[in-house]
């Protein structure tokens, strides 16, 4: 009797462990491109549970803190908010976008996902009224996306309906590279944060991978001034 409650135990074990892999794997954790990402604390906020950080919770870390975040799901510490979806959803796939001709971008903004576009490459009534930042073009695309769909918006003229990605963003004044875009929160400051670069002109704030040709503006303007230069 022992030996077949031992057996029915080991099976049910078995069971429950298989379930708990299958629901993991049908969530996509996304990466560790957040600001936040390997402190210990899940800043996803399609999460809930007492392994949260119990910082604001920003749109823009959807996806962009997996380590934490799984390893709390591992441990019990969380489970997905009633309603969130456990795939990342990447709004470059939307058909509209194909439709409409128009790379909306991505929901990196931390003003995305507020019922108002910030995209500056925009104009109408679904703006928003607040100050446009070149930082939020091309990261705020489902609040733009549905305004322009809805009639609300239209391209400003001369926009870049592309965002570029056609043709890389690459100064050929001096050498061939690439200094992308300037979709990082920390573009237009005055100091590059493309940690491929050293020099006088770079910040002096911790240099982060997500940085990395997100910094166009302020790495070009100190590398055609002679103050930064590609690390060795």
């Amino acid at each position: 009797m022992r030996k077949v409650k031992f057996v029915a135990a080991t099976i049910s074990a078995a069971l429950l462990c298989s379930h708990v892999v299958q629901a993991q794997d049908r969530i996509d954790f996304g990466d560790d491109s957040s600001i936040f990402a390997n402190d210990g604390e899940c800043d996803d906020k399609r999460f809930t549970g007492e392994g949260m950080t119990s910082t604001t919770l920003l749109d823009m870390d959807v996806g962009r803190d997996a380590t934490d975040c799984r390893t709390a799901y591992d441990e019990g510490k969380l489970r997905l908010r009633e309603g969130a979806n456990p795939r990342i959803i990447n709004p470059e796939s939307f058909a509209n976008q194909a439709r409409y001709g128009i790379n909306f971008g991505d929901d990196r903004s931390i003003f995305s996902n507020d019922g108002e576009c910030d995209d500056k490459r925009f104009v109408g009534e679904g703006m928003t009224r607040t100050t446009l930042l070149e930082s939020d073009i091309g990261h705020d695309a489902t609040d733009c996306l549905n305004a322009y769909s809805s009639g609300q918006l239209s391209l400003r003229e001369g926009a870049d309906q592309t965002l570029g990605r056609a043709d890389p963003n690459v100064d050929r004044g001096r050498t061939e590279i690439d200094f992308g875009d300037d979709a990082s929160m920390f573009a237009n400051d005055g100091e590059c944060d493309d940690k491929r670069f050293v020099g006088e002109g770079m910040t002096t704030t911790v240099l982060l991978d997500m940085d990395v040709r997100h910094d166009a503006t302020d790495c070009r303007q100190a590398y055609n001034a002679g103050t930064i230069k590609l690390r060795d």
